[in-house]
């Protein structure tokens, strides 16, 4: 129960410190309208939560160029937005169905509090690096200690706030808002817009969902999971998500882009980005549907988005001298330069992720392989066969709208993109569920009405389809988290673990009694520490008062 009321806690703070924020930045430029702000029809304002989450991992970014990143002046800046909310008070209105929607989804996925562990990822070195955020300024060349400090996300600076003495229970809360938003942008989509495209997309994204029980090995077929403490996919996917959702649709209908829109996809393009580089190839979409308004780029909320995707770039040089790690070709030389480093990681996540060489081998034999690993093939065909369900009973149903085949196609081609810039990347099902999202809202968009008249009240029957939604919701958590009620906030630690000083080279190891063996290498909490297998002959410098690891 109390992990319920803290996360339903934690949840008010995080909108209303969204609020307060969208309230100053109405202030700033003048526009007062801003928390009445609509995209598409969509109020901006449902995504306060992770409006504050933004906040304060720039907050926490910038902060860290000139002293630790959580001190007493972080938290005294993520108050202050607090107090804009009295500006515009809050006007309670009687409770609603939307409301309790609302109230039951964040219900429900809090549940996944009840079993939720670390990703080996978190105790390998995102919480090393977030301890290295929180104690110290910026480390120059912290990438040639351990190249996994390289790809520092975005959710690092966020989740390095929430510490909260030795229980991590908040870093699992920072997933469970952006999950909640999914599924509160797919309420709003069902029940509180008028546009069909969007309805139908929402509730066969839904399906999708529920279909993700059923198949081989018991289902999973590539959509929103919850994450274990440490993993971000679904927090890029939802972001990812959100933000082609209203790329697709105008593309798929010809509509043009105003200013409001321009910035708030632009944005989150950005807040993307800064989780997982894949978010970058939304630009193409962004570029296509804006190509002849190019000054909506230099006005002066875009400049503002601008300028925090080059502290962003800023923060990659330092940290591992490329300006997106491990893009070998965007590393300079500089002082703590060592392009070995991001070759190195390049190389391993396109061998583990089985990326697709596109001018060495065909779609086939790239296929071949990629299923040779049992969780792409069982996924795989999970997804194949939900897609292909789905696409049956949406021809079954509902009408193709031909007058839009044209702007469709191109939303095709557009989806084509993001699939081969998927392939030739990373390729892992987790790293492409945002994709799989957007392929079903494509398809979506393709319909306009329903071939049968007399299914409209199924449509539109609001009973059957909060059935449906709270039922995904409800098989999102794993099913063992309902039988693990305790009245108590979950303890979420880490272990108790045993250094020893590294043989000729910087820092300590996690001491063994055995041959390396899987996770028994992880660091955990430790700045000294850093895996058995070395980077290179480190030497540690300083320049102008800013530690600088150099490898040799």
């Amino acid at each position: 129960m109390q992990n319920l009321i803290f996360f339903l806690f934690f949840y008010a703070l995080l909108y209303l410190l969204g609020r307060g924020i969208l309230i100053s930045i109405g202030s700033l430029f003048k526009r007062k309208d801003i928390l009445d702000l609509h995209i598409s029809a969509f109020p901006i304002s449902t995504l306060n939560p992770i409006f504050a989450l933004f906040y304060i991992g720039q907050l926490v970014l910038i902060l860290n160029f000139f002293t630790k990143g959580v001190s007493e002046l972080t938290f005294f800046l993520v108050l202050i937005p607090f107090i804009f909310n009295y500006k515009r008070p809050i006007k309670f209105k009687k409770l609603s169905y939307e409301n309790l929607r609302i109230f039951a989804i964040l219900s429900i996925l809090s549940v996944s509090s009840n079993g939720i562990t670390f990703h080996q990822d978190a105790a390998n070195y995102q919480l090393n690096n977030q301890h290295y955020i929180r104690s110290e300024k910026i480390v120059a060349g912290l990438a040639n200690l351990y190249s996994r400090y390289g790809f520092s996300s975005l959710s690092e600076y966020i989740n390095s706030f929430f510490w909260l003495d030795n229980n991590f229970i908040f870093l699992h809360f920072v997933n469970l808002t952006f999950i909640s938003i999914f599924y509160i942008f797919l309420s709003w989509c069902i029940f509180s817009s008028d546009n069909f495209n969007f309805k139908l997309a929402a509730i066969f994204i839904t399906l999708y969902g529920l279909l993700d029980n059923i198949g081989i090995n018991g289902g999973r077929n590539g959509f929103i999971e919850i994450d274990t403490i440490g993993k971000q996919d679904n927090i890029f996917a939802v972001l990812f998500f959100i933000c082609n959702f209203f790329i697709i649709y105008k593309i798929s209908n010809n509509l043009d882009i105003n200013k409001e829109e321009f910035v708030f996809i632009y944005f989150l393009i950005l807040y993307s980005s800064e989780i997982r580089i894949f978010g970058l190839v939304s630009l193409v979409g962004l570029f296509y549907i804006s190509y002849n308004k190019i000054k909506l780029f230099l006005n002066k909320s875009s400049l503002a988005i601008f300028f925090l995707g080059f502290v962003w770039i800023l923060k990659n040089f330092i940290v591992s001298s490329c300006l997106i790690f491990p893009i070998t070709r965007t590393c300079f030389q500089s002082p703590w330069g060592n392009i070995k480093v991001s070759e190195f990681q390049a190389a391993e996540l396109r061998q583990f992720h089985l990326s697709y060489n596109i001018f060495d081998e065909t779609i086939i034999d790239w296929l071949l392989r990629w299923n040779e690993r049992y969780l792409n093939y069982y996924v795989g065909l999970n997804l194949l066969f939900s897609l292909l369900f789905l696409f049956f009973i949406i021809n079954l149903f509902f009408k193709l709208n031909r007058n839009t085949f044209v702007h469709s196609a191109k939303s095709t081609l557009y989806i084509f993109t993001l699939i081969i810039f998927w392939l030739i990347s990373a390729p892992s099902i987790r790293f492409g569920i945002g994709v799989f999202l957007i392929v079903i809202t494509s398809v979506a968009f393709m319909y306009k009405e329903l071939r049968i008249k007399s299914f409209k009240i199924l449509f539109n029957n609001k009973h059957l389809l909060t059935l449906l939604l709270l039922t995904s919701v409800f098989f999102t958590p794993l099913f063992d988290n309902y039988f693990k009620f305790k009245n108590e906030l979950r303890v979420i630690s880490i272990p108790q673990i045993e250094y020893v000083k590294k043989d000729n080279s910087w820092g300590v190891q996690v001491y063994r009694e055995v041959k390396f063996d899987g996770e028994k290498h992880f660091c955990w909490i430790n700045k000294l520490c850093t895996p058995p297998f070395p980077e290179g002959n480190i030497i540690e410098k300083k320049l102008n008062n800013y530690r600088v690891f150099i490898s040799k």
